[in-house]
């Protein structure tokens, strides 16, 4: 399937034993085409042919059979220990699969990037490192690969499996989507499974299992022997993906490892050589790729952690972000980064704005008031099924930077911003308060002003000629974004 058969073949194959293959079919051949024009076969057709001669097939008298019904049961006649039911459930096994042989070299050759850093981290934690393989079959190594479920990247982890593995998964950062970050938190993975399986075919199994279900065959047959359980377990959700696992894997390493054999004119992605240099303040792409002289879409590509929204300028870079830079140039980059303009760099970022989902909403109405996509809203939020919303629901909403630093902008350069204030029951109010912010002037003692209804930073800061940055500094504010009615703050001199 990964070396043989491209995407233009189908595979009618037993999903039991994946090796008895009844039929191929080219569907870009004329012949193909041209009967599917005419409404004579198709796909289904096919499929359905076969489940008509194996549930009629008389399994017990050979001499019976029809030529054709001999050739299927050929293809069984070399499977040791095949037993009569296995033969005459048949039928209920016909399968279709799209070949995967020009999907899986183009994975082969997106691999080359990572894949020593990758086994290299295997190594370190003492696993095989053929262990790397298995990206191959979760995700043809895409690191922006997304299932219906919410696995996310090269090796598909959870949210929930995720974090507990220690990778950082919010709103701008998806550590799942870095094959080297995301190795690290597989190898802990599967050396858990490993240390509590004790058989490697086994905690391959469970990678896609899961521990605890792989434990279930083990006790329901009594056997630790993975052909044992392949062939025998008929235990809840071990169906065909989980049975055939670790099977895949081997098919996927014996491709992988000998990828010119298989493919011809097949030349793999260079080692992709990087290091992070940690960035002191919250950032526009769009500024390094000026500052640096890098194309932004290089800054992405050894950085795909980052939310493509970062990319698009909807998002900064985030303050203290290790950013992958290539090696050799770090030293010239944390000079360039010298001499960006202190107003082109934020120190305070805005929390995202939080909106609660009222009857009657749905998810489009809600992105359209606030000026965003549904794809933006399900990112952000990760929403697998759009209309899957609740009344009550909180979600988050892309939010604004406050740049602090620099000159003090000019009247018309004054950031409006949004925020939400928390009430004392712990309830978010319907609507955001409007907070003003400016930079920056020394603060000393003053005189006091207690905040009123409506009152932003940015005027009270006018009011005494001051600015915002020398309140928060002079009444040791945090959250430059929280100031309710009724606080009392302390006024520097102007």
């Amino acid at each position: 399937m990964f070396g043989s058969y491209t995407s233009d073949q189908i595979v009618i194959y037993d999903s039991r034993y994946a090796g008895v293959v009844y039929e191929v079919i080219d569907t870009a051949s004329p012949e193909f085409q041209e009967q599917r024009d005419k409404g004579d076969i198709s796909v289904e057709m096919a499929k359905q042919k076969y489940e008509q001669l194996l549930s009629t097939m008389p399994w017990d008298s050979p001499q019976s059979m029809t030529r054709e019904q001999r050739r299927l049961y050929s293809l069984y006649k070399h499977i040791p220990g095949l037993t009569e039911e296995a033969m005459k459930n048949a039928s209920n096994r016909v399968l279709t699969h799209r070949g995967l042989a020009n999907t899986f070299k183009a994975a082969i050759i997106r691999a080359g990037a990572y894949i020593d850093a990758m086994k290299q981290i295997l190594a370190e934690h003492n696993l095989p490192e053929d262990l790397v393989y298995l990206t191959l079959i979760e995700s043809k190594f895409n690191p922006y690969a997304l299932s219906y479920m919410g696995a996310a990247g090269v090796w598909q982890f959870m949210p929930r499996t995720g974090k507990h593995y220690n990778l950082t998964i919010n709103g701008l950062i998806d550590e799942r989507r870095d094959p080297v970050l995301s190795t690290r938190a597989a190898a802990l993975l599967l050396d858990h499974n490993y240390k509590l399986l004790k058989s490697w075919p086994l905690a391959v199994t469970a990678y896609n299992h899961g521990v605890k279900g792989v434990r279930n065959a083990i006790e329901s047959l009594n056997s630790e022997d993975i052909a044992d359980i392949v062939e025998n377990y008929d235990g809840p959700r071990f169906e065909f993906a989980s049975r055939n696992f670790y099977a895949e894997f081997l098919a996927a390493r014996e491709v992988a490892t000998r990828y010119k054999e298989y493919f011809k004119d097949i030349e793999v992605s260079r080692p992709q050589t990087v290091e992070a240099m940690k960035l002191s303040d919250h950032i526009a792409a769009q500024t390094l790729e000026q500052y640096f002289e890098i194309p932004i879409d290089t800054i992405r590509e050894m950085n795909p952690a980052l939310d493509d929204s970062v990319f698009i300028g909807k998002n900064f870079i985030p303050k203290e972000y290790p950013l992958n830079v290539p090696a050799h140039r770090k030293e010239e980059f944390e000079h360039r980064y010298k001499t960006i303009p202190a107003e082109l760099k934020y120190d305070y970022v805005l929390p995202q704005i939080k909106y609660r989902v009222r009857r009657g909403q749905t998810l489009s109405n809600i992105a359209r008031s606030h000026n965003c996509s549904v794809k933006e809203f399900m990112r952000l939020n990760g929403i697998v099924n759009p209309r899957r919303i609740r009344v009550g629901q909180w979600l988050n909403i892309p939010g604004q930077y406050l740049q602090i630093g620099g000159e003090t902008p000019d009247e018309d350069e004054t950031a409006s911003v949004t925020d939400i204030q928390v009430r004392n029951d712990g309830e978010m109010p319907d609507e955001p308060v409007s907070v003003e912010i400016r930079t920056n002037v020394s603060a000393e003692t003053g005189t006091n002003h207690r905040v009123r209804k409506g009152q932003t930073l940015g005027r009270i800061a006018r009011l005494y000629n001051t600015s915002p940055k020398a309140i928060i500094k002079l009444n040791s504010i945090k959250n430059p974004q929280h100031i309710r009615a009724g606080q009392m703050l302390r006024i520097p001199e102007g």
